[in-house]
C-alpha cells in the first residue's frame, strides 16, 4: 500500500463525455478500467449527433466516481490509476470534461473536491497538479487540464 501524495487534474479533450464513455475509451486502450478516479461533467454526457451534444445543466459540474477509492489514507492495487505515467501508485486522478473550456460550475466542484481530498490525505495545496506539470506531461508536451494550475493553486490562498 501506498501513501498519497498528489492530486493530478486532466481533461477529457473531448467536449461531452462522462465515466461510463471514458471507461469504454480506456478499456479499448487495454486498461483494465478507467484511468480517473473522478470526473467532473460538463453537462454534456454523450454525443448525439441529430441533437448536437444536448446540454444537461442538472449534470454539469456533477461529480462520477472512476476507480474505487477506499476510505484509508492509502492505495492498494486495485485502486491505483492509470492517469499519469509514473505517478499512478501514488496519486488521485481527477478529469474536467472538456478540452479547453470548462463551466464555472465545474470550476467550483473542482476546487471544492480539491479540498475535500487534501483534508481526507492531509495534503497541501501544492500537491494539486496539472498533468502538463508531471515529467511524463512535459516529455509527452501535454496542456492538460488546459488550464493555469498555479493560478488555480493560488486561489486556495486566503479563501
Amino acid at each position: 500500500m501506498r501513501n498519497i501524495s498528489n492530486i493530478i487534474i486532466h481533461c477529457s479533450d473531448s467536449p461531452w463525455g462522462c465515466t461510463r464513455e471514458i471507461r469504454q475509451w480506456h478499456l479499448k486502450r487495454g486498461f483494465s478500467d478507467i484511468g480517473y478516479h473522478f470526473v467532473i461533467l460538463n453537462g454534456r454526457p454523450t454525443f448525439n449527433h441529430s441533437k448536437n451534444n444536448v446540454y444537461i445543466p442538472a449534470l454539469d459540474g456533477s461529480v462520477e466516481c472512476g476507480r474505487y477509492l477506499d476510505d484509508d489514507d492509502f492505495l492498494s492495487d486495485r485502486e491505483v490509476g492509470a492517469h499519469t505515467l509514473g505517478y499512478n501508485t501514488d496519486s488521485i486522478g481527477i478529469c474536467l470534461i472538456g478540452v479547453n473550456q470548462f463551466t464555472d460550475r465545474q470550476q467550483v466542484v473542482l476546487r471544492g473536491l480539491c479540498l475535500n481530498l487534501i483534508g481526507l490525505y492531509n495534503l497541501s495545496v501544492s500537491h494539486i497538479l496539472g498533468h502538463y506539470e508531471t515529467e511524463s506531461g512535459k516529455k509527452e508536451g501535454k496542456t492538460c487540464p488546459n488550464i493555469d494550475i498555479g493560478a488555480f493553486r493560488l486561489s486556495f490562498i486566503g479563501g
